[in-house]
């Protein structure tokens, strides 16, 4: 299967596309599911909805849609904000790329790599594609949940401002990031540590995040703890906004739409029909990055699916890792012009890979085999920066047919098949 860019979506993007488009999300793009998803769409099972669906239903058809074959599941933001102060996260070996937990070093020869088994986030994200989805607001999404939605907006904004002093109001959005982060830059870093953690939730770690720092000789915060500085301009950011006229209807909700930007420096693209994000996340996007709105994802997502329903049904039985292996060559798709800007490459591997010829299948089949926790030889290692790795296996259950679209030739499905039915 392609891999894509590594795109992050929210509940509305999801819920606008069909399910044979939600495929082609699924096969041209990595995703990245962030927990917050699980909390936006689980917060429905507790809605009335006006519709012959019952909440669970809806909720259902959610899951049906969410990306499993190229998805991941990122850690809980506070749970990455807790290693890096505890010195065991660096933001700047992971930029673009989703914070996953468990991760198995292996070394077989000279190949090192990183095998990851089941967080708990991705048990999560497993246990949301069998449509278990009250097990994962049990077990997990609920803890998430509560630490998002107790957020009194009024006594937050009172609070932050008399800690941060007299700023001016912002009259527009990008003023208010500038000031957010002109105020990080400029104010006391040894003070500024104790107020975000206290604003972050995390007061207890104020003492050994100051010591360390000293000992470190002081350097500066976005150096020294980018994550947690990105992480503070937000919600200062926020505050700054919530003074103003500039963002209208703040409710509760917004808390979560809020957090997901937390997420943003772990992927290439962003996409979201929501305004309050059309708004704001290209403010805290990194030039190398793109928002795309959810409408034209949604389109761009329908013209691909055309494009290859067009096929004779002898292409379509290949599957799509055979016959949408790449996006198409034109550049009038979104998707083509997203991969030309994140896997340049991507158009000279189709001049020497045949994706048909079965010793190329069989070689691939061998090579991911031998990145196996449980393989003869396997060894671990001490290497964990990723761009030093040669692989990286994130191990997933996935359909061999979702929708009206084959993943797999229907050979390698009836081979499928025939396995599992001898290792029952």
């Amino acid at each position: 299967m392609p891999q894509g860019p590594i795109i992050i979506f929210d509940k509305s993007s999801l819920e606008s596309l069909n399910l044979d488009e939600a495929v082609l999300l699924d096969n041209f793009y990595m995703s990245n599911i962030t927990p917050l998803f699980f909390v936006e769409c689980l917060a429905d099972l507790e809605k009335s909805i006006r519709s012959r669906s019952t909440p669970e239903q809806l909720v259902g058809s959610l899951a049906d849609r969410t990306p499993e074959a190229q998805a991941c599941a990122n850690v809980f933001h506070m749970t990455i904000l807790k290693a890096e102060l505890g010195r065991q996260f660096d933001l700047k070996k992971v930029f673009f790329r989703p914070t996953l937990g468990g991760g198995q070093p292996v070394q077989l020869g000279d190949k090192k790599g990183i095998i990851f088994q089941r967080s708990q986030e991705e048990e999560a994200l497993d246990r949301w594609t069998r449509r278990e989805f009250l097990d994962v607001e049990r077990q997990i999404a609920r803890v998430w949940r509560r630490g998002l939605s107790q957020i009194d907006f009024s006594a937050m904004v009172k609070s932050v401002m008399a800690e941060l002093g007299h700023w001016k109001k912002p009259k527009s959005l990008a003023q208010a990031k500038q000031i957010a982060d002109n105020i990080i830059d400029n104010m006391d870093p040894d003070w500024l540590i104790g107020f975000g953690l206290n604003l972050l939730g995390l007061p207890e770690a104020t003492e050994w995040v100051r010591s360390d720092w000293i000992e470190q000789r002081r350097p500066p915060l976005r150096d020294y703890i980018p994550y947690f500085v990105f992480m503070l301009s937000i919600n200062i950011f926020f505050c700054l906004l919530l003074q103003t006229e500039l963002l209208r209807n703040v409710k509760a909700s917004h808390q979560i739409d809020l957090a997901y930007l937390y997420y943003l420096p772990f992927c290439m693209v962003f996409t979201s029909k929501d305004r309050f994000h059309a708004q704001i996340v290209p403010l805290f996007l990194d030039s190398k990055q793109t928002f795309v709105n959810g409408e034209e994802l949604k389109a761009d997502l329908k013209k691909l699916d055309e494009h290859y329903s067009r096929l004779p049904q002898s292409e379509l039985r290949k599957g799509l890792i055979n016959f949408a292996a790449y996006p198409p060559d034109d550049t009038e798709f979104v998707t083509t012009r997203l991969w030309d800007k994140y896997l340049p490459r991507w158009r000279e591997k189709i001049s020497y890979m045949d994706l048909d010829d079965p010793e190329y299948q069989k070689k691939t089949l061998d090579l991911v085999n031998s990145f196996d926790d449980q393989a003869p030889g396997v060894q671990s290692h001490d290497e964990h920066d990723v761009d030093k790795l040669d692989h990286v296996t994130v191990k997933r259950m996935v359909f061999p047919k979702k929708g009206k679209w084959l993943r797999f030739s229907e050979e390698v499905i009836e081979q499928m098949r025939e396995k599992s039915d001898k290792d029952r």
